[in-house]
């Protein structure tokens, strides 16, 4: 099956408007390309998809690819699709920045079909993640707990070709780079550049060992720990730990169904940190009103963006919201990582940040000497020059979608449980009756064969628990999947 390139950054049409909506398209395609918002390379959406996600017709997609086209702004790749036209991303420096203009020597019409690369093979099931082993006496036990990922996925040969071309390198006399090695950081730039849409203008890539490093990395680099920093509550306790200090925790954001409650920070704290694309655990998407809201906090206090990044999939309908790091976003920082996506043995992520910020983070680099080894850094970049980490994500795309409807048709029947916002990437919260106690029910749940978290672990702030449970399907195959969730569905059928 072949994937469909996605809309990376937000376009906005009106008819109220007095410019044609095939002019209102090109002239904010054209402007994006212009800030490097979209990269040379970057495919873009067919006619056919870009009309739906915009709702216009698709003859108007095609009159604004036609005015692109002219403008030199994109080129075809018959057979393949529609890319940005300019100079290759390559020739920039390592993680900076560098605007991506049209190529009018590029000017081609766009091929019959506007198809992207094919995704690899499906893989065998090796490789797979052992069960945990179930106590003595007791059926198998499953695990429905949240923070796994998809091993059947990886896709085995590429992941082995890039490890042995990574070897066939001499090992490096000198110590690595602090801020990472050069090819990675390129790489990950690219990739950010054209999956997700971010400027590097005034910015540096440097590489982290995950996510949770990086959150702690440029927090330190900033000076910035406890009260000062604002972070959503509910959150996974590996961030909230990178945000808290050696005494004091940091601020809690509450999170209701527009993401987080930006106009509740204090007046004390210098960042917030903000998972805008996929809250978690809850999948709450941060709206356009409170993206906007934070950057206009940013710019009115001088405070920081973090942006914790959520990579496993690709999410069309996010795509169109603001971004949170933008050209006048100069005080946004973006954390991510590789693990969610690859495995969490990986310890491989990255940070995007200011580029005076550079310095204080390279600096503090080289007093952790905690850079990921030098294979594992080759190997990932070959992995996203090659396009295997974006087939990788279209693919878990399509798997979690099927495995979220498993879990919502097996929930169906149950009336007294009541599913969460049904935006997260591949987990599920499940929210319980008021009088029931959560770790009871987890506990049934055990009894029945079937291990789940409770939400109490993602609170640190001391405020009431509602009674849920946290559910992560994305890393079961189907048939297990569905074993899982009719034990689980047993469990909460029981009266308590």
């Amino acid at each position: 099956m072949r994937h469909q390139a996605i809309l990376t950054i937000p376009i906005t049409v009106t008819r109220q408007a007095g410019q044609p909506l095939h002019e209102q398209i090109a002239t904010q395609v054209g402007t994006a390309v212009e800030h490097g918002l979209l990269a040379h390379r970057t495919q873009l959406p067919s006619t056919r998809t870009l009309a739906s996600l915009l709702g216009v017709s698709r003859g108007v997609a095609t009159a604004a690819y036609e005015l692109l086209f002219t403008r030199g702004y994109l080129e075809s790749h018959p057979g393949s699709g529609t890319y940005v036209a300019g100079h290759p991303a390559s020739r920039q420096q390592p993680g900076g920045s560098g605007r991506t203009g049209g190529n009018p020597a590029a000017r081609r019409r766009p091929g019959p079909t506007d198809r992207a690369a094919a995704p690899p093979r499906p893989l065998s099931d090796r490789g797979a993640a052992a069960l945990p082993r179930p106590p003595a006496g007791r059926p198998g036990i499953l695990d429905l707990r949240p923070g796994q990922v998809d091993i059947e996925a990886c896709p085995l040969p590429a992941w082995r070709a890039a490890w042995r071309r990574a070897s066939f390198n001499r090992p490096p006399a000198q110590p690595l780079p602090p801020l990472g090695l050069p090819e990675l950081r390129r790489a990950v730039a690219e990739h950010l550049a054209r999956q997700r849409g971010v400027t590097l203008a005034g910015r540096d890539v440097i590489i982290t060992g995950g996510t949770a490093h990086g959150l702690r990395l440029v927090l330190d680099a900033l000076g910035l720990r406890g009260r000062q920093v604002a972070i959503e509550e509910p959150v996974p306790p590996a961030l909230h730990r990178a945000a808290g200090g050696e005494t004091e925790r940091p601020a809690a954001l509450p999170v209701d169904g527009d993401g987080a409650r930006v106009d509740l920070v204090g007046p004390a704290c210098r960042a917030i940190v903000v998972s805008a694309d996929a809250q978690v655990p809850l999948g709450h998407v941060l709206s356009a009103p409170r993206r906007r809201a934070a950057v206009a906090w940013g710019a009115s206090t001088g405070g920081h963006i973090v942006e914790i990044a959520c990579d496993p999939v690709f999410r069309p309908s996010v795509s169109q919201l603001p971004r949170l790091y933008g050209p006048a976003g100069t005080r946004s920082i973006l954390v991510g990582g590789f693990c969610e996506l690859l495995t969490p043995a990986l310890n491989l992520g990255y940070a995007l940040v200011p580029r005076d910020l550079t310095a204080p983070v390279a600096r503090l680099l080289g007093e952790y000497a905690a850079a990921p080894p030098y294979l594992t850094q080759l190997a990932l970049a070959s992995l996203l020059r090659d396009g295997v980490i974006v087939r990788l994500m279209h693919r878990l795309g399509r798997r979690y979608a099927t495995r979220r409807r498993i879990v919502e048709s097996s929930l169906a029947p149950l009336r007294r449980v009541r599913l969460g916002a049904r935006h997260g990437v591949n987990t599920e919260v499940l929210h319980l009756p008021d009088q029931l106690d959560a770790r009871q029910v987890a506990e049934r749940a055990l009894a029945h064969g079937v291990r789940v978290s409770t939400l109490a672990p993602y609170h640190f702030s001391g405020r009431r628990v509602p009674p849920a449970l946290v559910i992560g399907f994305g890393h079961q195959p189907d048939s297990e999947l569905r074993r899982s969730m009719s034990r689980l569905v047993d469990a909460l059928s029981e009266p308590f």
